[in-house]
Parts: structure tokens; C-alpha cells; sequence
């Protein structure tokens, strides 16, 4: 049976009443967490059995691959209890706030070249985003092929998991456990490498954006536009 809609105190000062059915909770955070890092882990498991000759189809496979496991991930915190995308974050926004994510896609995008320049002063490491770089360069086809699965389908499914669930249930303890608590997680989650830094920063954006709003398409556009021009930026390489 779906649980009732219970107002979120927070949330009905900042939205009015009724605007907000009860959001996820720890057991919604477990499921999806769960349910996502094994699915990835056994995508990963996966990937390093594809030759390296065929570095272009691992990175598009990985990339839709990734966008699906968050996807399956968020409906297992859904099928628990709170069964209304609407307590997940799949409510409007405002068109201002839509600007305004497209407009910090673009400013993440920027900072990311300011975060790797002074990482790599400091540290060498191999290149982690190879597979993307390959796919991205492959021609027109495999490029958008890419950019769908990359810079929309892959978000999405982060998004669900990492703001929908995970930003969401912490949000009820405050900004700092919502905000940078959810980006430290999602940035985890994206392994020991420069990209835990891009991923944390993305985070930040992303979780202000969505606590701002509680909204998904905000966080959602930010991260779009983030993936999106890094993958055009990597057809020029």
C-alpha cells in the first residue's frame, strides 16, 4: 500500500502547504545505494572483459549501462514505501531556475579545467575518461550515440539516486548533511581519481540547486549541460 503524503515542515515553509508529499528516508537511501553500487560493480566486472581495440563501444555500453543502473535503483527505493515520483523530486520548475541551472552547467564545466589544472601539478595518474575520449572521436555516429547516452541518460539516472533519493532524505537534517554530504557520497561513488573532485563539485551545484527547488530538472540540467560539453570537448581532442 502507498504511504500517505505527510508535509515536511522545512519544505511547506519554503513551498506552501501540500506542496510536498513525505520525502525518502534511510531505508529509500539504502535500497537505491545498494542497489546501485552492485549494479555498477558488476557493470564494471563486465567492461574490463571488452578489449581495449574496442575502447568506444565500452565507453557508450558504460555510460547507458550507468544510466540504467540508477534508474533501477530509484525504483527500488520507490517500491518500499512512498510510492509518488513527486516525493523523489519529479515536480516542475520554474523557468528562472532552468536558466539558472543551464547557466551553472556551464560554470561547472569551466571550473572542472581549473580543479584538473591544479590537481595534476601535484598528481599523475592514467586517463581515466579514455573510453569516452575514444567514443567521442569514433565519428558523428558513435558521437551521438554519446551525447544521448552520456549527457542525458547517465544523469538522469545519477540524478534520481544521488539527489532524488539520497540529497533528498538528508536535506531533513540540514544543508550541510544534505548538500555536501550527497556530493561527497556521489563523488565517492565515482572512484579514487581526478573525477572524484569534478564529481564533488558537480555535487555541490547540483544539491544547492535541489534543495533550492526540490525539483529534479534543475540538478538534472546542470548535470546535462556538464557531461554534454565535456563530450564535445572530447571530439576535439
Amino acid at each position: 500500500m502507498a504511504k500517505p503524503f505527510v508535509e515536511n515542515r522545512d519544505d511547506t515553509a519554503r513551498h506552501g502547504p501540500s506542496s510536498v508529499p513525505e520525502r525518502p528516508g534511510w531505508p529509500e537511501v539504502a535500497a537505491a545505494l545498494v542497489t546501485y553500487l552492485v549494479l555498477v560493480v558488476a557493470l564494471a566486472l563486465w567492461m574490463i572483459q571488452i578489449p581495449d581495440a574496442q575502447a568506444s563501444l565500452r565507453g557508450i555500453v558504460g555510460m547507458a549501462a550507468n544510466g540504467a543502473a540508477g534508474c533501477i535503483a530509484l525504483l527500488a527505493a520507490f517500491s518500499l514505501r512512498i510510492r509518488d515520483f513527486r516525493a523523489f523530486g519529479f515536480r516542475p520548475a520554474a523557468r528562472p531556475q532552468l536558466l539558472l541551472a543551464a547557466a551553472l552547467g556551464v560554470l561547472a564545466f569551466g571550473l572542472s579545467f581549473l580543479i584538473e589544472g591544479l590537481y595534476f601539478l601535484f598528481v599523475t595518474e592514467p586517463n581515466t575518461q579514455a573510453d569516452f575520449q575514444a567514443a567521442a572521436t569514433g565519428g558523428l555516429l558513435p558521437l551521438l550515440v554519446l551525447l544521448v547516452s552520456g549527457a542525458l541518460f547517465t544523469p538522469f539516472g545519477e540524478e534520481v539516486v544521488f539527489r532524488g533519493v539520497i540529497a533528498n532524505a538528508l536535506n531533513r537534517y540540514g544543508p550541510w548533511p544534505g548538500v555536501v554530504g550527497s556530493a561527497a557520497i556521489f563523488a565517492v561513488v565515482h572512484g579514487p581519481s581526478v573525477i572524484l573532485l569534478d564529481a564533488f563539485m558537480v555535487g555541490i551545484l547540483t544539491g544547492v540547486m535541489f534543495r533550492r527547488t526540490l525539483s529534479l530538472w534543475p540538478p538534472l540540467l546542470i548535470h546535462c549541460m556538464y557531461n554534454g560539453l565535456h563530450l564535445l570537448y572530447y571530439s576535439t581532442l
